[in-house]
């Protein structure tokens, strides 16, 4: 969604295929709303398995998706009350994510550190493979999603 959003931007509006990204940037943003997990306003890890035991909500995916939610709503490629679903997932990535401690150093908090697939024996991709791989604070696909969004949540607030 990240990606999408951001490429957009450098394809003029009679690009041929543009219309087919921004169907698929619809696309995502429905699946969004039916993943977002209704009591936290964020995403498991597993976006699709939520109530599985083992999942977990994840920083890294959540923040990409209110990135791209909140762009894709300022940019118009998106309908308006997306909008709604961007801050609930926000205000929870702000509430489930985000420490404080006593010195005022913030930490971003439950970001998988690396998930693929292919190249070595271990990365099988099966439901086990993703709940299971390291979980660690701070992960730079976390924090710089966040700080993207929150750029695009001031941008809204205007």
């Amino acid at each position: 969604g990240a990606a999408i959003v951001d490429v957009l931007d450098y394809l003029p509006q009679e690009t041929e295929g543009r219309d087919s990204i921004l169907q698929i940037l619809q696309g995502l943003a429905q699946a969004m709303v039916r993943y977002q997990d209704p009591q936290s306003g964020t995403w498991y890890q597993v976006t699709d398995q939520g109530a599985r035991k083992g999942n977990y909500l994840e920083s890294s995916c959540s923040a990409m998706f209110i990135y791209s939610l909140f762009k894709a709503v300022r940019m118009g490629y998106i309908d308006p009350s997306y909008l709604d679903v961007a801050k609930a997932g926000y205000e929870g990535f702000l509430k489930n994510f985000i420490e404080v401690d006593k010195d005022g150093v913030v930490t971003i908090t439950k970001a998988c550190a690396v998930a693929g697939l292919g190249g070595k024996v271990y990365r099988s991709g099966d439901y086990d493979y993703y709940i299971n791989e390291t979980i660690r604070n701070n992960d730079p696909k976390a924090v710089g999603p966040f700080i993207m969004a929150s750029l695009e949540y001031e941008r809204l607030q205007k």
